[in-house]
C-alpha cells in the first residue's frame, strides 16, 4: 500500500578519569585551574609537533598553564624535558621562565627550535630580548602565542559561581590582573555585597598582597607607581628621573603585574599604594606651581572615556562594558548617546530584556542616526526569543541609502521568514569598502542565492561569506551567525564535513562575539549528532550549558531538539518521551523560522514515535506552508520533507507520504542530496510493501549514512531485514544496519555475532551479551531486544540462554539478581543502545 504513495521514477525528471577523594578547594584554586586548562587547549589541539609560547606578566599563571600542559602530555605517555640539554627526539621540551635561561642554554634552545619537527613550548615575560626574542619569533610561526594576564567576569562566574554582578565589580577593581583577581575571589564576601556593590572594600583586604609586590620593585619603579596613583597622567613625566624612560617604566610596571595593559593602575592597586606610601615620599608638589589634591577622585573619568573603554572590552567582557555604558549615561543624563552600545553589550551578556529596552529608545526616534541599526538589533533580540517574524514585521523597507551591513542584516531576516531578499542598489561612496562592507555584500548575495536553484554553489558562497564575516570581529546582534546559516546549508546537502569545519572556524575566530558563542556550540553538537558521534555531541551540549549567560529561548529549543535526537537514536521510549516533552514545551512558546527547520524536522518523527503528533502539528503546518510560499527552495526544503516521510512511515499512513515524495522528486533536479533521499524513499516504500531488493536497500541505506542520515539508513536496512523471508538476506541487512549505526563505537564490524571469547573486562559476558543483559534488566522482550540491537528475536533468545549458563542462574529472579550485581544497580535504567521505531 505504500508503493503507490511514491511517484514512479519516470514520472518526474530528476574517556572518563577514575574518581579521586575530594577535598574542599578555595575559589582561587578552581579558577586558576580553569584558566590554566583553557590556556593550553590551543597548544594541545594539534598533532605533533607541539610548538608554541606562553607569555604574560608576573602572576598571570604561566607556571600553572605549563603544569596543566605537562599533566596532559604525561597522560598521553609523552616524554617531557625541562632543559634544552635533556630533550630527546620523541620528547616535548617545556620551559618555564625562558627569561632566566643562560646564554648557553639559549644557544642550545635556538639550535633545537630550528628543527620544525621539534616539540617545544616556552613561557616568558612580555618583551623578550636578545636570543630569546628570536626563539619566540620562530615558535610563533607555528602557532599564535598564548596570552595570559587578563580575567573576564564570565570566567569567574563559570569557575566560582560568584554572581555576574559581583564578578564584574571584582574585575573593575582588579583590572582583570590574574594574580589580583585570584586573591579577590578568595577575599570576596557575599554578605557585604548589598552594602558595597562596587566592592571597594576589597582594597583593604588585598593591601598586603599589593604591598608584597611593591617590595619587589626597585626604587625607580616604585617611585613611578606611587606617582601614577597620585598624579594626573599629564604630570607623570617629571617623575621619570633616571636612565629608564617613562614608557619603559610603564611597560615594566605592566610586566610586574601591577598595571593594566594601558598603563593605568587598577583601583585596588591605586588604593593600596596610596595607603602604603610614606607621607614624606608622597608626590605632593605638583609641577607648574599648582597646589592640588594628592589623591585625585576616581570618578574623574569622562563619559567619552567610559564609552571608549566599554567599546574596547565589549567583545571579551560584555557585562563589564554594559556597566561602563550605564555609568556614562548616568553622567550625561542622555540615554540615546549610548543606547545602541548598551543594547549590544546587554545581548552579549545574555540580558535580552535590557537589550530590547535599550534598542526601543532609538526605535522611537525615527530621525536618530542609529534608528536603522537599532531596528535590526531589536529583530535579533526577538529572534533570540524565538519570534523572528515579530521583529521582521517592524523593519522598514530597504532604500538605496542603507549601507552594506544593514542590507546583509535585512537579508538574513528575509531568508529567515522564507522570503527572497529585496533587490537593492548598493549604496556607493567614494571611499574604498572596509572589511565589514565586503563581507556583508558577500553574505547578502549568498543568502539570495540560497533560495535559487543553484544549490551547491550557494552553499559554497555561504561558507566563504562566513569566513569573511569572521574577519570583521563584529559583535552586532544578528538573527543567526553567518556560520550557522552556512552550516545549516551544508547539512542540507549532506556535507557534514563542511558544516563542521565552518562552525569550528567561526568558534575559533569568535564570530559574532559573546552572544553567538552558545549558538555556535549547539549547532556543532547538532552536526556531531548527524555524524553519529554521540559522545562529541554530549560534550558540546555540556560545554554550551556551562556558559555563564542565561540561555535564550532559541538556544533552549535547539538544545532540547538535540537531546531529543540523541534519545531517539540511542535511548528507549521513556527517555525519548521526556526529551520530546521538554522540546515541545520550548516550541509552544516560539514560532519556527527557516533557520530552525532542522530542529523541527527532528521533532516531527519524534512526535509520531511518542504518539503526540498534535504537539507540533501547528508548527509543522506553518513550516511546510512557508516553504511552499517560498517556492520549495531545493536547498532548504528537502530535509523537512524527509521528516514528513518519516512521520508517515511511523504512523502507517501512506497517503501522508505523497506530497513530501513529490517535493523531494522535484528538488532532485537541483540537489544531489535530495535525489539520494528520493531514491531512498522509493526503496523504503517498496520495503514496507513487502518488496525487498537487498542490493537496492543497502545502496540506499549507505547513501543516507554517508550524508548525515546514518540513523535513517540503519532503520531502512533493519526494516528490509524484518520484511524478507530470505534468512541470508535478512542477516545481510541486519549486519548493514549494525554497521551504519552501531550500538558502541567499539562494536565488531562483522555481521556475525561476536564470539564468546570477546569478553567485557572483568566480566564473564561478551560485549554483545552485556548489551542484551542490560535490555533484559530493562524488562525488554525478545522482540524488543531484537529491534534495539538489530538482531532477530531468535538470536536474542539464544543470547539470553547463553547468559543464563555463563552466570549459572537457576531461575529468572536469580538471573536478574546476578546481572544487577554484575552490571551495576543502574543497568536497568541506563539505556546503552538505540530503539527501533515500530512500523
Amino acid at each position: 500500500m505504500y508503493h503507490d504513495a511514491w511517484p514512479h521514477a519516470g514520472s518526474t525528471q530528476s574517556g572518563a578519569r577514575p574518581a579521586m577523594p575530594t577535598t574542599t578547594r578555595i575559589p582561587s584554586q578552581v579558577l586558576a585551574e580553569a584558566l590554566a586548562e583553557s590556556a593550553v587547549t590551543p597548544l594541545l589541539a594539534v598533532d605533533l609537533p607541539i610548538r608554541g609560547v606562553v607569555t604574560g606578566p608576573v602572576g598571570s599563571g604561566k607556571t600553572a598553564a605549563l603544569a596543566a600542559l605537562r599533566a596532559e602530555l604525561g597522560e598521553r605517555g609523552m616524554v617531557i624535558a625541562e632543559q634544552p640539554s635533556s630533550v630527546t627526539d620523541d620528547g616535548v621540551l617545556v620551559i618555564d621562565d625562558g627569561d632566566e635561561l643562560s646564554e648557553a642554554d639559549l644557544a642550545s634552545l635556538r639550535r633545537i627550535v630550528a628543527s620544525p619537527e621539534a616539540s617545544i613550548v616556552v613561557a616568558h615575560l612580555p618583551r623578550p630580548r636578545g636570543l630569546l626574542r628570536e626563539i619566540v619569533a620562530i615558535l610563533e610561526k607555528s602557532a599564535p602565542p598564548v596570552l595570559l594576564g587578563d580575567v573576564a567576569p564570565d570566567r569567574i562566574v563559570e569557575a566560582t559561581r560568584i554572581p555576574i554582578a559581583c564578578s564584574t565589580a571584582i574585575v573593575e577593581q582588579t583590572g582583570g590582573l590574574t594574580w589580583l583577581t585570584l586573591a579577590a575571589v578568595d577575599a570576596h564576601d557575599p554578605g557585604v555585597c548589598g552594602a558595597d556593590p562596587t566592592h571597594r572594600t576589597l582594597a583593604a583586604a588585598l593591601r598586603g598582597a599589593v604591598a608584597h609586590r611593591l617590595e619587589c620593585l626597585d626604587d625607580h619603579h616604585r617611585t613611578l607607581l606611587e606617582a601614577m596613583c597620585a598624579l594626573p597622567p599629564a604630570e607623570l613625566a617629571a617623575q621619570a628621573t633616571g636612565p629608564v624612560s617613562l614608557d619603559d617604566m610603564v611597560s615594566d610596571g605592566c610586566t610586574a603585574g601591577l598595571l593594566s595593559p594601558n598603563g593605568a593602575p587598577p583601583p585596588i592597586v591605586r588604593a593600596a599604594v596610596r595607603a602604603l606610601t610614606p607621607a614624606h615620599r608622597a608626590p605632593v608638589d605638583v609641577p607648574h606651581g599648582r597646589s592640588e589634591s594628592v589623591w585625585p577622585d576616581d570618578a574623574a573619568s569622562t563619559p567619552a572615556t567610559l564609552i571608549a573603554r566599554g567599546d574596547g572590552i565589549r567583545t571579551e567582557s560584555p557585562a563589564q562594558a554594559l556597566a561602563l555604558y550605564r555609568q556614562a549615561a548616568s553622567l550625561t543624563g542622555d540615554e540615546t548617546a549610548v543606547a545602541l552600545a548598551t543594547g549590544i553589550a546587554a545581548v552579549g551578556s545574555g540580558d535580552l530584556d535590557a537589550a530590547g529596552a535599550a534598542f526601543d529608545i532609538l526605535i522611537r526616534l525615527p530621525a536618530h542616526p542609529d534608528h536603522a541599526a537599532a531596528s535590526d538589533a531589536s529583530t535579533a533580540v526577538w529572534t533570540a526569543r524565538g519570534l523572528l517574524a515579530v521583529g521582521a514585521s517592524s523593519i522598514p523597507a530597504l532604500d538605496g541609502t542603507l549601507d552594506a551591513a544593514t542590507r546583509s542584516r535585512r537579508a538574513l531576516v528575509a531568508v529567515g521568514v522564507g522570503r527572497r531578499p529585496e533587490p537593492t542598489m548598493p549604496h556607493r561612496t567614494s571611499e574604498a569598502p572596509d572589511t565589514l562592507a565586503v563581507a556583508s555584500d558577500a553574505l547578502t548575495a549568498s543568502l539570495s542565492a540560497s533560495l535559487s536553484d543553484q544549490v551547491v554553489a550557494a552553499v559554497g558562497d555561504l561558507v566563504v561569506a562566513s569566513e569573511m564575516y569572521s574577519a570583521t570581529h563584529s559583535d552586532f546582534p544578528l538573527v543567526e551567525p553567518p556560520a550557522v546559516v552556512a552550516a545549516a546549508a551544508a547539512v542540507s546537502i549532506g556535507r557534514l564535513d563542511l558544516a563542521a569545519s565552518t562552525l569550528d572556524s567561526a568558534r575559533r575566530r569568535r564570530q559574532g562575539g559573546p552572544a553567538a558563542r552558545a549558538r555556535l556550540v549547539l549547532w556543532r553538537a547538532w552536526v556531531a549528532i548527524h555524524a553519529a558521534d554521540p559522545a562529541a555531541a554530549s560534550a558540546l551540549l555540556n560545554e554550551a550549558a556551562a556558559s555563564a549567560a542565561e540561555p535564550t529561548p532559541r538556544d533552549r529549543l535547539i538544545r532540547a531538539a538535540c537531546e531529543t535526537a540523541l534519545a531517539r537514536r540511542y535511548a528507549g521510549t521513556p527517555e525519548l518521551t521526556r526529551a520530546f516533552d521538554a522540546a515541545a514545551r520550548e516550541l509552544h512558546q516560539q514560532h519556527v523560522d527557516l533557520f530552525l527547520l532542522p530542529f523541527l524536522g527532528e521533532l516531527i518523527p519524534a512526535a509520531a514515535r511518542v504518539d503526540d503528533a498534535e504537539a507540533i502539528a501547528r508548527h509543522a503546518d506553518a513550516a511546510f506552508a512557508m516553504l511552499a510560499q517560498a517556492g520549495e527552495p531545493p536547498l532548504w526544503s528537502p530535509l523537512l520533507h524527509w521528516s514528513g516521510i518519516q512521520r508517515g512511515i511511523v504512523l502507517g499512513r501512506p497517503d501522508a507520504l505523497a506530497p513530501h515524495a513529490q517535493a523531494l522528486m522535484s528538488a532532485a533536479e537541483h540537489s544531489p542530496f535530495a535525489a539520494r533521499m528520493a531514491t531512498a524513499g522509493r526503496v523504503w516504500t517498496d520495503v514496507l510493501a513487502g518488496r525487498v531488493d537487498a542490493v537496492a536497500v543497502q545502496s540506499a541505506a549507505r547513501n543516507l549514512a554517508a550524508h548525515g542520515l546514518a540513523w535513517d539508513g540503519a532503520r531502512l536496512a533493519a526494516h528490509g531485514a524484518a520484511r524478507t523471508d530470505d534468512r541470508p538476506v535478512s542477516a545481510q541487512l541486519l549486519a548493514c544496519a549494525r554497521d551504519l549505526h552501531p550500538v558502541h563505537a567499539a562494536r565488531s564490524p562483522h555481521p556475525a555475532d561476536e564470539p564468546a571469547e570477546l569478553l567485557q573486562p572483568g566480566s564473564v559476558l561478551s560485549a554483545r551479551e552485556a548489551d542484551v543483559a542490560r535490555l533484559v534488566l530493562q524488562g525488554k522482550t525478545y522482540i524488543e531486544i531484537g529491534q534495539s540491537l538489530f538482531i532477530s528475536p531468535r538470536t536474542a533468545e539464544h543470547h539470553i540462554a547463553r547468559i543464563r549458563r555463563r552466570v549459572e542462574a537457576t531461575s529468572r529472579s536469580d538471573l536478574l539478581t546476578k546481572l544487577r550485581a554484575m552490571l551495576g544497580d543502574d543497568a536497568g535504567t541506563r539505556t546503552t543502545s538505540h530503539s527501533q521505531e515500530d512500523t
